[in-house]
């Protein structure tokens, strides 16, 4: 993958998926639902001065939503990780496509 570059979509790994789960109460209040579900489906990195994260997200039987996440590089010994947005109502072949970010973000450490 080239530097800046989308990657292919590929299968959520066991990190992926816990680190979905910090944001399931922010994709919540973002969309205004409640989820029976959280569990990251596939995914695409783009490396920058960090990495971004762009998650298919299984939230119900046939009802997905779609995440970006940045995470910072280590700093020190910290990588700082914010919810950069939220888009709800996909459905499993829906592809994988970067948006806009909205302004709000929650930073985890």
């Amino acid at each position: 993958m080239d530097c800046g570059g989308w990657s292919d979509p590929k299968p959520a790994d066991g990190d992926l998926l816990m680190l979905c789960k910090w944001f399931w109460n922010i994709s919540e209040s973002k969309t205004d639902q409640k989820y029976q579900d959280f569990k990251a489906i596939e995914y695409m990195s783009q490396v920058v001065t960090g990495i971004n994260y762009l998650i298919k997200v299984q939230v119900g039987e046939d009802d997905y939503v779609h995440l970006q996440i940045f995470q910072s590089p280590l700093l020190g010994n910290t990588i700082a990780t914010t919810f950069e947005g939220v888009q709800g109502d996909h459905k499993r072949e829906d592809p994988l496509t970067p948006f806009k970010p909205f302004s709000y973000s929650e930073n985890t450490t």
